[in-house]
């Protein structure tokens, strides 16, 4: 059955990748893009933007039903910053709660999909390798991580309200690089830095999902009629950030977490757009490291890239080649 399908967010980076995605797929007759900023592509057939606030469930719900939208993605999310801290608040945390009533509403909609973060886990003292879905939410410091948990949490006293007929899945997504990713991504920051840092007797694990494994997921998350529940979406195994200096041919400079906290700090209070904050710190300290397993046993995903892979396609895309390439 061809699917018709609504987007939030299209004009940031993840959602242009999944509507591109979406339009190519053999099943999609309709993708309806939902923003108030225009989206990165020009019209296209089986494409149509919709300037609308998420917000206004009333607007969100008049869409749905005049396009015969079954198939909502959610992807709409503000940068959480402090000197915004009640807007994106309200859009993030409202936003979401009322593409969520708008979808619960309509007996068209058979599927939700909610984007999350593993950020939401938080880079926290006792984090283990790998966290798994059942692991407790507890990102506090980051305002990205935080409206992430505060998603989650804000949807969890929802979901007992969903109606039979609509399936939720919320995916806690690693971080997604690739050739699209924009200008400040941390994939072009880290090329961009003269060395890497890491915390001294710490692994520095990170991990990395290509933009090709995003969309496959995606994709598979639509496919999948009774598709519900909530997933990490994260390739097999990790990296470090050892490897990735040594990929790049870049010194390494290991330092102890309060002179790294405070190295960031200053950073961030001397810059007008500082490239990294002292989360960074703990983010080096204690890894976000999600597992896949749930997500690959319910759908039967094999993930194409692992996050070396991933990274070095994207600095590869930057103009970097791993040490040693063309000679």
């Amino acid at each position: 059955m061809a699917k018709k399908v609504l987007v939030t967010g299209c004009s940031g980076y993840l959602g242009d990748l999944l509507v591109r995605s979406l339009l190519s797929h053999p099943i999609v007759s309709k993708v309806v893009a939902v923003d108030l900023k225009p989206p990165k592509m020009p019209a296209r057939p089986k494409f149509k933007h919709c300037a609308a606030d998420i917000r206004d469930e009333f607007l969100l719900r008049s869409i749905i039903e005049e396009e015969g939208i079954d198939t909502i993605f959610h992807l709409a999310f503000m940068e959480a910053d402090p000197g915004r801290a009640v807007l994106s608040h309200a859009m993030n945390v409202g936003g979401t709660l009322t593409v969520f009533d708008a979808a619960n509403r309509s007996s068209r909609v058979s599927k939700l999909v909610i984007t999350s973060s593993t950020w939401a886990y938080g880079a926290r003292r006792g984090n283990h390798l790998p966290l798994r879905e059942s692991d407790r939410l507890r990102a506090t410091d980051w305002p990205y991580g935080l409206h992430k948990r505060l998603v989650e949490e804000e949807l969890a006293k929802s979901l007992p309200q969903c109606r039979k007929g609509l399936h939720v899945a919320v995916l806690r997504l690693c971080t997604v690089v690739g050739g699209s990713e924009p200008p400040r991504g941390p994939v072009r920051l880290f090329c961009d830095a003269p060395f890497g840092v890491s915390v001294m007797l710490r692994g520095g694990e990170l991990q990395f999902l290509s933009e090709g494994d995003f969309c496959r997921t995606m994709n598979r998350a639509m496919e999948e009629p009774s598709f519900s529940g909530t997933y990490n979406v994260a390739p097999d195994g990790w990296t470090t950030v050892a490897s990735l200096c040594r990929r790049l041919g870049k010194p390494r400079i290991p330092l102890p977490y309060f002179l790294l906290w405070l190295g960031f700090y200053f950073s961030k209070q001397l810059k007008k757009k500082p490239a990294a904050s002292e989360n960074l710190a703990d983010i080096l300290a204690f890894p976000v490291v999600a597992s896949n397993e749930k997500i690959k046993k319910s759908l039967g995903l094999v993930f194409e890239k692992d996050s070396e892979a991933a990274f070095l396609e994207c600095a590869a895309a930057c103009g970097w080649r791993p040490a040693g390439a063309g000679r």
